[in-house]
């Protein structure tokens, strides 16, 4: 998948689905080194990601990468470090997590159902579960007058992080 920099950039600014402080600790990360605390914001499937500054603020208004919430799973940890934690493991590296940390357990909750459900295939899949609903209620195609259409191709994506 190409992406262009400063399209990401200029689409990580503005309203999101989610947003707010968090612990990762990113998957290529090596044995010793703790959770990073930054400022993630969800923007449809894509999870970007801020420093913080010594106060708490977000240290720039520029993302230091982006998370694409495809093919992946999102689950809960039980991690000693941190009480409220998560993970988001990609099909692509199942042996690579990214692991996530709330500051209380209702926060785990939200983070892990927003991204459960933002993924492309995952809305694809409930918009033709309403389609159907609708058609056994009107007998008609909700659709019919869009150029949408129904085939299964399978959407791949070889990287799942990129650092701005």
């Amino acid at each position: 998948m190409r992406f262009n920099e400063r399209e990401l950039v200029v689409y990580s600014s503005g309203s999101a689905v989610k947003e707010g402080r968090i612990y990762h600790k990113n998957a290529n990360s090596g044995f010793r080194e703790g959770y990073k605390e930054r400022w993630f914001k969800l923007k449809g499937n894509l999870l970007f990601y801020y420093r913080v500054n010594e106060f708490g603020g977000v240290y720039n208004k520029e993302p230091i990468g982006v998370l694409i919430i495809e093919m992946c799973r999102v689950q809960r940890e039980d991690d000693l470090a941190l009480p409220f934690a998560f993970s988001l493991t990609f099909d692509s590296d199942l042996d690579k997590k990214h692991l996530l940390g709330c500051a209380n357990q209702r926060q785990c909750d939200e983070w892990v159902q927003v991204l459960s459900q933002c993924s492309y295939q995952n809305q694809r899949n409930r918009l033709l579960e309403l389609k159907k609903e609708i058609m056994d209620i009107t007998g008609t195609d909700p659709l019919a007058s869009y150029s949408y259409q129904n085939n299964d191709q399978n959407v791949s994506n070889d990287s799942h992080l990129i650092q701005l």
